[in-house]
């Protein structure tokens, strides 16, 4: 028993002071690494990169870049899927296919493939004034009549938006966006009584009626009367045909060309 009373009697050391003081010396707390995790890597991780150098006249072509007959219709979207295509010819926000297996309790896997639910619907543009006859996914459909509308939806110009809208999203927002800065151009009426477009508004005020092929025509009727050789179609088209309508009127304007039949103030 003395035995016992002499251990009891021994003063213990505290151990809630050091650990204390010890936790006192970091100023902050260990925080968890944060991942960097891609949502959309289905997407990204299959991109075809794009070119987005500027080229100049008489710059040296490089040996991997070919010259098109005719321009694009449309601007070039970095985000075209390459795997499962299908996205590609309607709306659906980036969905993709998947695969998933079951086992049987003889070891005997059946593979299945999960494609997203996309109906064929018809959805009203108001800038486009008509109806698009779209194949849309269910999900994407929501996500529209939360946004209030297709043009809602397709001039949102989020991050996430833009990568999961596919390339014909891109190419009906860009048709929106001509759309809408068409009207805001208005329209202008000739002295005959007829109403054209205006495709282009200069600096000093002159609101130009004419097509680009019109203009073409006017700007190689000026562009021969200059040159001491004749000037075959096939090289002027080379030459002037890539140009846009502003830099068109601005070489009609070095030639103090009369705009009297393409434009009015």
């Amino acid at each position: 028993m003395n035995v016992f009373r002499g251990l009891i009697s021994i003063p213990r050391i505290s151990c809630v002071s050091q650990i204390y003081s010890a936790r006192q010396l970091s100023s902050t707390l260990p925080l968890s690494t944060k991942r960097t995790y891609d949502k959309f890597y289905k997407i990204t991780k299959q991109l075809q990169p794009i070119d987005k150098n500027v080229y100049e006249i008489g710059q040296e072509r490089p040996d991997n870049i070919s010259i098109p007959k005719d321009l694009p219709e449309f601007p070039k979207y970095e985000y075209e899927p390459r795997f499962f295509k299908r996205q590609n010819r309607g709306l659906y926000g980036g969905l993709q296919r998947k695969r998933s297996k079951s086992c049987s309790e003889y070891l005997n896997k059946t593979l299945r493939a999960h494609r997203p639910n996309a109906q064929w619907t018809k959805l009203w543009s108001e800038t486009l004034n008509r109806r698009l006859r779209l194949r849309v996914a269910t999900r994407v459909l929501k996500t529209i009549s939360k946004e209030g509308g297709l043009d809602q939806y397709l001039l949102k110009s989020t991050p996430a938006r833009v990568k999961t809208m596919g390339l014909k999203a891109w190419q009906l927002r860009y048709r929106i966006l001509q759309e809408r800065e068409q009207k805001q151009r208005g329209n202008v009426t000739l002295s005959d009584g007829t109403t054209k477009p205006i495709q282009y508004i200069s600096s000093n005020g002159l609101k130009f009626h004419a097509t680009k092929d019109a203009m073409l025509s006017e700007l190689y009727e000026a562009v021969q009367r200059d040159s001491y050789y004749p000037i075959k179609p096939f090289h002027f088209e080379r030459d002037y045909s890539w140009l846009s309508y502003e830099e068109i009127v601005k070489k009609l304007e070095q030639y103090n060309w009369d705009f009297s039949e393409l434009a009015t103030k």
